[in-house]
Formats: C-alpha cells, structure tokens, sequence
C-alpha cells in the first residue's frame, strides 16, 4: 500500500485498451505494493499479462465502468482514453468520491469539441491558431471556402477518433470533394454535431508535446513527431498514427528552443484561460498537437489523454514512475521529471487494407525469444486474440515497436530487426526514423523560416 499525507493508495484502475495502456501499467507495475487492475474493450495480452484482474466491455459504458471500480474497491482510476472522457466518467466517479487523473466532462471539451477550443483559444491567445469560421449551412461553408481560395482544412466539430479532418490538396483533390465533405459533414452529423470548421490550410511540420496537468501545475514532456499518413513521403489516407520519433532532448531535428518554449506557452495560456472562464482545474494528460509554419508555432488540436503513439516514446525513457508524479500533482507537491538522454523511434505494424478497409483473421506470429535479445527494444499491443485464442491484427493498429538508443538512426535500426522477426501478413512504414526522412524535415523547415 503506498500510503501518502491525503490518500491510501492500493489499487488502481487503468482504463483503456491499447499500447499506450500497456506501457502506461508496465511503468506503474514497478511499484510491487500496487494492485493494477484494467478496464478495456479488447482483451489485450500486453495488458492482461501486467494486470492483477481485468474486465472487458465498452468504453462508452459509465455505468459499468463505475460499477466494476466501486466492486473491485479502486482507490485510484486513471483513464487514457478519449471515449469515457467525454462522456463524464471522472464526474461519475467524483461523485462516489473515487479519485480519478483525467479531466472532467467539461475540460474534456478542450479535445471532444473543436469550437469550443476554437473560440477559447481566439479570445485568449489569438496568435496560437490559423484562421476559422464554423458554419451551419453548407453553402456558407462553400462560400468561405471559395473566398479561401480553397486553400482550407475542413473539420467535424467533435471526436472522429483522429480521422475526420481532410486538407485541401490532400484528403480533397479539388473544389467538388471539398464541397461534398462539407455536405457530409452537415447532414450526416460527423463527429457529433451539425457543423462544420472551416479553417485557413497551414504548411509546415506537425510536432506533439505532451504534459501532465493539475490545476496550476504543469509537467512538460520532450517533444515527439508522429506520421500520420499511411505511405511512405507522407502520403495516403490519414491513419491514427504509423509510428513516431524522438531526439535527445526536448527538441526534434527541425526545431529551436523558441518553438518547444511556443508550445509550452500557448498550453500554460490554454489552461489559464479555461479556468478564467469556467472557474474549474484541468486534470489529466494533455497532448498538444502543434505545426511549425512560416509564422510560427500554431495549435492544431488538443487531446485531453495521451498520444498513441508519442506516449511510448515519452515513458520509454522516462526515469520517474507515473504513479508517483500523478500522486504528488494531487498533492500539490514540486517535482522534475527526469529522461534518459535516447532518442526514440516508433512503428506500428498494421493490417493489409488498414484504415479504409480491414481483413479478419489475420494472424501475425512474434519471434519472443528473438525480440528480446535486441537491447532497448520494446513492444505493445493495440490488437487482441481471435476466437481461437491467436493473436488477430486484422481489427485496428497491431504491434508497436519502439526502442531507444543514442541517435535515431540506431533506434530505427533495432525497430527494423524487430520487424524482420514478424511473420504474417501486415504492412508498416519503413521511412519512419530514416536519415533522409528527417532531412527533409529539416530542410522544410530552413525553408519556410527564409520565407518567413
């Protein structure tokens, strides 16, 4: 039992399924008078090998959610995921006084609704976001659109589960499919809501910095790039994430410190201007998603859990244990948190026809004893087993493979070998943590600031 000056600390829940999760328990795990119990929707092997007792079902289920903390006498619930956040869970549980790291249902919006972030961030901190309008009708949103030169991103107001936003150029080849989204957007409700985010297309390179929040107290993680988009030289449907890649440091290979110290800004004046308005704290993990442009650093989206995949190559390196610096962010305690000096490559391996369209019953086999051999490399699950108890990919993201070393280039290479050690039928993305893949990165970037 970890016992501090507020709370008794036993057994904890960890709700959600994935390999962000799996890594989350394991770190936890090396804590041995904790109980480490999970909720997910998946029976995944990662987690359950970690865990104590699971229960499987929906994660849009409060009520039994709550039920099943309250029978398993839970002191401490962290969740990290976006599905039960939004739908109040750290409410329901608050109000069993069951305490909980994640945001309530309201700050839960700073993810699971664009125009409510959208206009928190206008008034408070103009300069941190492109220009937008939200629309009701879809001829005004063509007509805004137009007036853009089409050059826009077009977005559901609220959870797509990271696929619903299409870029001019990109996901939309020309005026009529930017149009017709637009359409489908509006009548058909996506993301939850009759309306659309129509906003100004921005060029330059994507960046995540992840933090840990309570109240006042803010705990920043070094940044991390994750790639989006299913082919190699960023191209191809938007995909929940193919893999990600860290340096040494804070920074990443296209950045200086003014832009990490940019981000950091705009999430302290986020959160400032939350409470200014509502008169409530944040709690939770929170994900910034920002771009560098010729204008500098700008907010893309918030999400109010970790990053899947950047929360691995965050605590694959971090020296300090999750449970301790959430329990003492309750206590209001000062604390530094401390990384190995590694940079970190991540991939996952996917379905054949992942994301627009996936097979069953595909089965991979991973050389354990092999894997295992290769130093600084990791592996979790974001997939679960069919009915015949084999290990089934074909239903989301599969594996994630990450491993640290002392330049990216050797933490790719070990990811690779790892890779070679699956046998089955998947696909990943061989050019994430590649030298000429982050050159290009840089050189866009040296770009863009002489055109600024």
């Amino acid at each position: 039992m970890m016992k501090t000056d507020k709370f008794f600390v036993e057994r904890i829940l960890v709700v959600g399924s994935w390999a962000k999760e799996q890594i989350t328990i394991e770190n936890i795990s090396s804590n041995p008078d904790i109980e480490i119990l999970s909720y997910m929707d998946i029976p995944n092997p990662g987690i359950i090998s970690l865990v104590r007792d699971y229960h499987v079902g929906s994660l849009k289920d409060i009520d039994t959610i709550v039920k099943y903390t309250r029978e398993k006498k839970v002191d401490l619930v962290i969740i990290t995921t976006a599905s039960p956040l939004s739908r109040g869970l750290v409410d329901a549980l608050e109000a069993y006084n069951i305490l909980a790291f994640g945001p309530v249902r309201l700050a839960a919006q700073l993810e699971s609704n664009k125009e409510f972030t959208r206009k928190l961030l206008k008034k408070y901190i103009p300069s941190a976001i492109p220009h937008f309008e939200i629309f009701e009708k879809s001829q005004n949103a063509v007509d805004y659109a137009e007036k853009m030169d089409w050059q826009v991103a077009v977005k559901p107001i609220g959870l797509t589960d990271g696929l619903g936003v299409r870029v001019f150029g990109e996901q939309l080849k020309d005026e009529n499919e930017v149009k017709g989204y637009i359409q489908q957007i509006i009548e058909r409700n996506i993301g939850g809501s009759p309306r659309v985010i129509i906003e100004e297309k921005m060029e330059g390179e994507e960046f995540t910095v992840q933090c840990f929040v309570h109240g006042e107290k803010i705990l920043f993680t070094p940044a991390v790039q994750d790639f989006k988009k299913l082919l190699p030289g960023e191209k191809g449907p938007n995909t929940a994430s193919m893999g990600s890649y860290s340096q040494q440091g804070c920074l990443l290979p296209f950045m200086e410190e003014q832009d990490y110290e940019k981000a950091r800004e705009i999430i302290r004046g986020t959160l400032d201007g939350f409470q200014k308005e509502t008169g409530k704290i944040c709690s939770g993990f929170l994900y910034g998603q920002f771009m560098l442009t010729s204008k500098g650093v700008k907010l893309i989206e918030y999400n109010f859990r970790p990053g899947d995949p950047e929360w691995l190559n965050t605590v694959i390196i971090l020296k300090n244990n999750l449970l301790d610096i959430i329990l003492k962010l309750f206590h209001g305690e000062e604390q530094e948190l401390y990384f190995e000096n590694q940079a970190t490559v991540c991939k996952y391996i996917v379905p054949q026809g992942y994301p627009e369209k996936l097979y069953l019953n595909l089965e991979v086999e991973l050389n354990h004893e092999a894997l295992q051999k290769i130093d600084g490399l990791k592996y979790y699950y974001s997939c679960g087993p069919d009915n015949t108890g084999k290990l089934n990919v074909g239903t989301e993201r599969g594996i994630a493979f990450i491993a640290g070393a002392q330049t990216i280039e050797e933490a790719n290479e070990k990811v690779e070998k790892a890779i070679s050690l699956v046998s089955g039928k998947f696909y990943y993305r061989k050019d994430i943590g590649t030298t000429d893949l982050i050159d290009s990165k840089v050189e866009h970037i040296k770009r863009l600031r002489g055109a600024g």
